[in-house]
């Protein structure tokens, strides 16, 4: 090897390391800039109080008017008083959450002005709330005849609060019902209330216990910390689905009902019972049901059915901003879709929300497991049959809110042999209860990148993990997921390889649709106890091929270096034998004698 020819290996290296650290930083940067740019508000990021949420969605329900209110609201008066008394709402919100008077004199007047002034010098002294109005009932009592005066009575005001002291600690965190008497002038054109009195309330702290589910025939219910169907145990063995050409965003858009059929007919007979399946927030229109999309989900649940699977609904997927603002937004989401499947006998739980807890780095905890609270009680009254449970990204984490659910789950993607120990700490946190494993698995992406794994390795973790959940006395384990997928969407993954590769390659069926052999795991009665892996099988990997290769040329590399060395420090050393003459020296000529005179 050339000197030259060395040198411009050690330069590819280093640009080629240069390189690396260049896409690195850029990631991350574009990470923080995507991160103010979508998904996430940038007040809630920052902190910073908005002026108005996009649209108020909350919900109002106009009672008959009371016997002799005098004259008829008609509908434009209605709508103008509506829009004022939302916003008179949305307005002390915000004033609540900015811990001052805000705006109010556009909404309030007199004494009503007067008393929300004092009380937010009140509530700045004790510390900051957040509040959300979510729903009101609203009755005509009286209506003067010259059209000016309107008296109202809220029978139905339900409100979120979260209250924290001036050090930040949270005191309360729940919901209120409350009932108001209200007395409304027309101003100039605009509605304006005058007095508005609280005259009852009910407190609900989040957390509370919600209401056991009572599941129609059919159903599966629970029976201690056990699931049944029909009086027989049910113990799910579940796989979570996407089809294998449409995963994630794709679902519903691209959604087959003959992909779905023939997918559906393949993971009973591999041996599941149950799936997992994700609704997306804005797949299904958000605060506004897309009714097209409530057709595919009957669908898709119909076929379950019919291919005897029961399925967990996991709802509000892709969703992360829990600013308060916006939870009237959620309620009128679930109100627009669940009363379709309330007696869907396929549905086995509605789960809330996939994996919260990792939502708690841009949302504040307390925030998030309110949110979560609520949305439980929402669930609970939209649907009273199935059950209720929330997808916990890890055991520990599964620990939190357990009195809001009908079932603990959670998922794991760590060593199987840690297993055991988590779910004996889960077990004694949440006594009594059903607990499910719905996520686990391990990817057989299999590079020059570190921490790959062969299908081997695969089937050995899946193994370990069926036998935890055998001999642990779980209601069941569903894994992550039927295929491995061609294209991962950034938002789920990364743009990076080794974020998006091994999230490709986590199903237990290759790309073609062929089986790995953790396939075979999930087939009643199947041999677990697979044999170990040799050691020396870890160097048989691309990655550590690499590392091999690579030492072997830095090696090579490094020899023929020492080698050059040796070689011109040789050649600079002074000589031992003196260099031999090439002539030799004449004599002296003799001496001439002096003449005699």
């Amino acid at each position: 090897m050339s000197k030259q020819l060395l040198k411009l290996i050690l330069w590819a290296v280093l640009l080629v390391i240069a390189t690396f650290l260049t896409v690195v930083i850029l990631q991350q940067l574009g990470g923080v800039i995507a991160y103010f740019q979508q998904g996430a508000d940038p007040a809630s990021a920052l902190n910073i109080v908005p002026n108005a949420p996009p649209d108020l969605h909350i919900r109002v329900e106009w009672l008959e008017p009371a016997a002799n209110s005098g004259r008829v609201l008609d509908d434009f008066n209605r709508q103008q008083v509506e829009f004022a008394y939302l916003w008179s709402w949305m307005q002390r919100n915000i004033s609540l959450l900015r811990g001052e008077a805000f705006g109010l004199e556009t909404y309030f007047a007199g004494p009503a002005l007067a008393n929300l002034k004092a009380d937010f010098e009140q509530a700045v002294e004790r510390g900051l709330v957040q509040q959300i109005n979510t729903a009101h009932r609203l009755q005509v009592m009286t209506y003067s005849a010259d059209g000016n005066v309107l008296a109202l009575r809220d029978s139905g005001a339900e409100f979120s609060q979260i209250i924290r002291d001036r050090q930040g600690k949270v005191v309360f965190s729940g919901t209120i019902e409350a009932t108001y008497q209200i007395i409304l002038l027309q101003e100039n054109g605009r509605w304006r209330i005058r007095q508005m009195i609280q005259t009852g309330a009910r407190l609900k702290e989040s957390g509370q216990p919600i209401t056991p589910a009572n599941p129609l025939e059919g159903m599966v219910r629970t029976a201690g910390d056990e699931l049944l169907l029909n009086g027989e145990l049910f113990q799910v063995a579940g796989i979570n689905y996407y089809p294998q050409a449409s995963p994630w965003e794709g679902f519903w858009s691209k959604y087959d009902p003959e992909v779905t059929a023939a997918d559906f007919e393949r993971i009973r007979a591999l041996g599941f019972n149950t799936i997992r399946i994700f609704v997306g927030f804005q797949d299904f229109g958000g605060a506004e049901i897309d009714l097209d999309r409530v057709a595919l989900l009957l669908n898709l649940l119909d076929q379950a059915a019919a291919h005897d699977l029961r399925v967990i609904v996991t709802l509000f997927d892709f969703r992360t901003d829990y600013d308060p603002l916006l939870w009237p937004q959620a309620d009128r989401h679930l109100e627009g879709l669940v009363p379709y499947f309330t007696k869907h006998p396929a549905i086995l739980a509605w789960d809330i929300k996939n994996e919260p807890d990792l939502d708690y780095r841009a949302n504040r905890p307390e925030v998030v497991n309110a949110w979560l609270a609520q949305m439980a009680q929402r669930l609970r009254d939209l649907d009273p049959h199935h059950l209720i449970t929330i997808g916990w990204s890890s055991p520990e984490a599964a620990a939190t809110l357990p009195s809001v659910v009908d079932v603990v789950s959670f998922h794991y993607y760590r060593p199987a042999e840690q297993l055991p120990e988590l779910y004996a700490a889960l077990e004694a946190a949440t006594p009594g209860q059903p607990r499910l494993l719905t996520e686990y698995g391990l990817p057989t992406w299999n590079s020059f990148f570190p921490n790959g794994h062969t299908e081997a390795e695969q089937a050995l973790y899946t193994a370990d993990i069926l036998k935890v959940v055998n001999q642990s006395g779980m209601a069941g384990q569903m894994v992550w997921t039927l295929y491995d997928f061609s294209n991962i969407p950034a938002t789920v993954a990364g743009r990076l390889p080794w974020q998006s590769g091994p999230q490709a390659n986590l199903g237990i069926l290759r790309r073609d649709g062929t089986p790995k052999p953790a396939a075979a795991l999930f087939v009643p009665g199947a041999d677990l106890d697979l044999p170990p892996l040799p050691a020396w099988a870890r160097f048989t990997k691309p990655f550590w091929l690499l590392v091999l290769a690579g030492a072997a040329l830095t090696l090579v590399g490094a020899g023929w270096m020492v080698w050059r060395w040796l070689q011109r420090r040789r050649a600079k050393s002074p000589t031992q034998t003196p260099k031999p003459r090439s002539e030799k020296r004449l004599p002296r000529p003799p001496r001439r004698p002096k003449s005699k005179r």
